[in-house]
């Protein structure tokens, strides 16, 4: 049941965002999108493939672990199960941007993050376009966590709707009239404040690494308020239609 509401979810955010691109574009696209978005999809598809073949239990076998053996923060008190869903959901929270940094700054991830970074236009598939290794190191990272928590089941649940929901609205290319905007990066990302992060300068892509919660950035200094540079997005080396098929997609981490 869990699993099922999460693609419904998911799949409803999928279609509200890019139907909202359609009508209320924030920014004019480098390529159509025929030429992105089939290659976009395809990697979620195996990025989640290859998630299921080497942890078919996913997250949740941990989580049920932790509780079997008590282990994990968590079991060790007793916490009101709203309470602890809203904790959950801010380590978590945390968590992540921790790891999106860690991406940046370590090389050797840096080249399968990259690809995410490589498309040349931001909309809601662009959320979806990670590379495979990537998406098996992070499930390893966030299996880390809850084994030093013990977070239940249904926090995991909530959470990864939240994020990929979130991760969609951010990336989208929505206009949002700056007045509301303005009100609401004070609590979350928009996709005002998350482009500036796929500036092609690293100083910039280096800055807004959150995707729910804006106030990490804020806090850890890491928050750029708006574009300095020129405002092109991506990676400069990666630019023409034939290096976003999903072939070349998927070697970029391997190139030098």
């Amino acid at each position: 049941m869990g699993n099922e509401l999460r693609v419904q979810i998911f799949i409803f955010g999928l279609v509200l965002f890019s139907i909202l691109e359609f009508f209320i574009s924030y920014r004019k696209r480098d390529l159509p999108r025929i030429q992105r978005w089939p290659h976009n999809f395809i990697m979620i598809f195996i990025g989640s493939l290859a998630a299921k073949l080497i942890f078919p239990l996913g997250m949740g076998a941990i989580s049920t672990y932790t509780k079997s053996i008590g282990l994990g923060l968590f079991n060790f008190f007793e916490i009101p199960f709203i309470i602890e869903i809203l904790l959950s959901i801010f380590i978590l929270d945390f968590a992540v941007y921790l790891q999106h940094l860690i991406f940046h700054k370590v090389h050797f991830l840096w080249r399968f993050h990259r690809v995410h970074h490589s498309d040349i236009d931001l909309d809601t598939t662009s959320a979806l376009r990670f590379h495979p290794i990537e998406i098996i190191i992070s499930l390893i990272y966030k299996c880390i966590w809850i084994l030093a928590f013990g977070f239940s089941l249904e926090s995991i649940l909530i959470f990864e709707i939240i994020l990929n929901f979130m991760a969609m609205f951010n990336h989208s290319n929505i206009y949002i009239p700056a007045r509301l905007e303005k009100v609401l990066r004070i609590f979350i990302v928009t996709p005002q404040m998350h482009i500036i992060h796929h500036s092609v300068e690293q100083y910039e892509s280096d800055t807004n690494y959150g995707f729910n919660f804006s106030f990490w950035d804020r806090a850890l200094k890491t928050y750029s308020k708006k574009f300095t540079s020129s405002g092109m997005i991506g990676n400069k080396r990666f630019r023409t239609s034939k290096e976003h098929n999903i072939l070349e997609i998927l070697k970029q981490p391997f190139s030098s």
